[in-house]
């Protein structure tokens, strides 16, 4: 307590000197000849050291609480933040993370319109692998057909190779595959996708010349010729052949390989198929198809 307007006596000033408990203290000063008495509170020292504690915990706390409070809004940028920022062209990534958005979110293979057809036990799968990027191809990828028979129970697993151009749908056959029980439902995986940009690859045109279907003792046989309307070499061609009923419907299909094929170069081909005899009066010879795939 201060009373700075209150004068008193030199005498009154020592006689309040007995008046306060042990929790106050005095001060007496002379001013001007003019006495004036300042009652201060004293804590004992276990209050004081309670309060010195708590007074540290707090600020502890609070410090931490200021540099979670500042980290959670000053934390540094970076290209896995999963946050669009530092002037990057999408979520992580452009020019200032070193990857293209369209390579970092490149759309998987996807696959559309698989059949199965069965002779005794002979299974033939085929589909239409879809490719959903513009800017991008697979000059070899894996892909693992699961077959499945009633009740889901797997029957057997064909592995493949394959290529595709960007923004590419094409047909993939796998055919002959001897299994035990009858195909109800086919699985798709492809494995081991190494992206490639546009600028990879070549447009090649490539020419089927000739073709026509036969039976051939218990075959019916899809032959023709390819021929290469380019200046280079095409390594490795795929010839998918599809056997047609009068109605457009697929009655059997198979593929054969042709390699090495020059420039301006032709080649013959002739894809082998089995159908059953009950559906032999139904073929349309004329209507048989083949999907050629150059691969290099």
């Amino acid at each position: 307590m201060l009373f700075p307007r209150r004068r008193l006596t030199e005498h009154h000033a020592r006689s309040a000197a007995g008046v306060f408990g042990k929790n106050k203290s005095l001060l007496i000063i002379n001013w001007d000849n003019n006495w004036f008495l300042f009652i201060i509170y004293v804590m004992d020292n276990r209050v004081f050291k309670q309060v010195l504690y708590g007074g540290l915990l707090i600020a502890i706390i609070g410090v931490a609480l200021l540099i979670i409070y500042r980290g959670s809004l000053f934390t540094p940028a970076t290209c896995s933040d999963e946050i669009q920022n530092q002037r990057e062209d999408g979520i992580d990534c452009g020019a200032v993370c070193g990857i293209s958005c369209e390579r970092k979110y490149l759309k998987p293979l996807s696959y559309s319109g698989e059949n199965i057809l069965q002779l005794g036990d002979l299974v033939t799968v085929y589909f239409d692998l879809v490719n959903p990027n513009p800017n991008f191809g697979l000059k070899s990828f894996k892909y693992q057909i699961d077959i499945y028979g009633f009740a889901d129970k797997f029957l057997k697993s064909v592995s493949g190779e394959g290529f595709v151009y960007p923004n590419e749908t094409k047909k993939l056959v796998e055919a002959g595959e001897k299994i035990l029980g009858e195909a109800e439902k086919v699985k798709i995986t492809f494995l081991d996708a190494n992206w490639q940009p546009a600028s990879d690859f070549r447009s090649i045109k490539m020419e089927n010349i000739g073709m026509r279907t036969a039976r051939e003792g218990d075959f019916y046989a899809v032959s023709g010729r390819i021929k290469n309307l380019y200046s280079f070499a095409i390594p490795t061609t795929v010839v998918n052949a599809f056997l047609m009923d009068k109605s457009g419907n697929v009655l059997s299909a198979s593929k054969t390989v042709v390699d090495s094929l020059d420039p301006f170069g032709e080649k013959a081909y002739k894809v082998y198929m089995r159908i059953s005899p009950s559906l032999e009066d139904n073929i349309d010879f004329a209507g048989s198809r083949a999907h050629i795939y150059p691969i290099y």
